[in-house]
Formats: C-alpha cells, structure tokens, sequence
C-alpha cells in the first residue's frame, strides 16, 4: 500500500521510461504487492514499445488487491487491451500468434470494457472490412 505518488509514475510522467521500469522495480522488491508499481512499469515499458512486457505487468496488478490504492481497475483494463492489441499489430505476419494474443484479453477479463472490441480487431487482423450500420430509426 503505497502513500502519496510512487516515484515510478513521476518518471513515466517525465518520459524518463527506463528509470521509472527500474524505480518500480525497486518499489516491488520493497512492497510486491503493490499493484501501482506494476501498472507504473506497464505505463513504461508500453511507452518503449515493449508491449508483452507491458501487458504481463498489468495482468500481475489486476490480480492484486487494489483497495487500498489509487489505481482505476478501468484504467488496467484499457492500457492492457491497448498492450495486447498493440502486440497482437506487431504479429502481424503471424495470424493464429496475433489472435491468440487479442484473445488473452478474453481470458485475462471475460468481462472486460473490451470484449466487444476483440472480435473487431480480430476480423482487422484477418483482413476483413469492417461495415458500420446505422439504424435509423
């Protein structure tokens, strides 16, 4: 339980994205249990394109108690679809991994703000055009 603001989300405020990834470090030896420190170190790694890193670390604060902290589970649930759907981007060339990627989301939170949102990506990775209807009514 941290009071106050961890000198890892400071960093990743400043840019400074490679000391803010070792200043959470050193904040989870001190207290592991600290959820804000593993999502500060997501918030660091994403930002240096480090995205299955980034989405390790946000899975690791969604399983920690974070009542007695200032972390948004919201805010998890985002930057990890961000974070996989980013990863899953860079797979590109490889379908079945990039799919298995976005679906890790489905399986991290099946009841996610983004469940909606993979079969979307999905279709993109395969190459399919997404069509929008509007109902008019």
């Amino acid at each position: 339980m941290s009071y106050g603001q961890l000198r890892s989300r400071k960093l990743c405020t400043e840019g400074r994205f490679e000391e803010a990834i070792a200043a959470a470090g050193a904040e989870l030896a001190a207290e592991p249990g600290e959820p804000e420190a593993y999502f500060n170190r997501g918030q660091a790694l994403a930002a240096l394109d480090r995205f299955e890193e980034a989405a390790a670390d946000y899975q690791r604060a969604l399983l920690l108690d974070a009542s007695a902290s200032a972390l948004d589970p919201e805010a998890v649930d985002d930057e990890l679809f961000f974070a996989l759907r980013r990863r899953a981007e860079s797979l590109a060339g490889n379908r079945v991994e990039a799919i298995a990627t976005l679906g890790r989301y489905l399986e991290i939170l099946p009841e996610g703000r983004h469940v909606a949102d993979v079969p979307k990506w999905i279709a993109k990775l395969e190459g399919k055009e997404t069509v929008w209807v509007r109902d008019v009514i």
